[in-house]
């Protein structure tokens, strides 16, 4: 399957569960899969990113949505596997700068997207959010710290390490 068809069903199968929480009683409120969006996640993603994705959104510590009261500038922070550790995800964006995505998405293109990227997409759709509201100065910051995230994922491993070196 290219990318580009499975990038279309995973944006239909969001899509969809977004409708079906939109048609509920109260769609304000945070929601759970339905089974048929189970089966059609599992089958795009397979079982284990599947688990991993929705241990982040139901998991306990909350991915955050920030926005600026305009809400032209969403930023959402997911919550990494290690303690204290956040990825931020420019939204709607298709880049993450954990190992994972570096490793199995750009460069063995075994899986379309990491688990926070998949984290943030159904959680965003099932309204599973901690909604914060930013000035614009501090969302702009927010997203330079994303832009420093993205600089220091894309330059060399080697290059990295030897700068980690001298600074210690």
């Amino acid at each position: 399957m290219s990318s580009f068809v499975l990038f279309e069903a995973i944006d239909t199968v969001v899509s969809n569960i977004r409708r079906s929480v939109k048609s509920r009683e109260h769609p304000e409120q945070p929601a759970d899969l339905e089974k048929s969006h189970l089966v059609e996640l599992e089958a795009l993603f397979g079982k284990a990113l599947l688990e991993r994705a929705l241990g982040l959104v139901y998991g306990k510590q909350p991915i955050v949505l920030y926005q600026t009261k305009s809400q032209t500038i969403t930023l959402v922070e997911v919550p990494g596997s290690k303690i204290a550790t956040f990825y931020k995800i420019l939204h709607p964006g298709n880049f993450c700068s954990c190992e994972s995505f570096r490793r199995l998405v750009l460069k063995e293109k075994h899986q379309p997207l990491c688990k926070h990227l998949l984290a943030t997409r159904l959680a965003l759709a099932l309204n599973r959010t901690h909604k914060e509201t930013l000035a614009d100065d501090a969302l702009v910051e927010l997203k330079n710290q994303f832009a420093r995230d993205c600089l220091h994922f894309m330059s060399p491993p080697i290059a990295r390490g030897s700068e980690e070196t001298r600074n210690s």
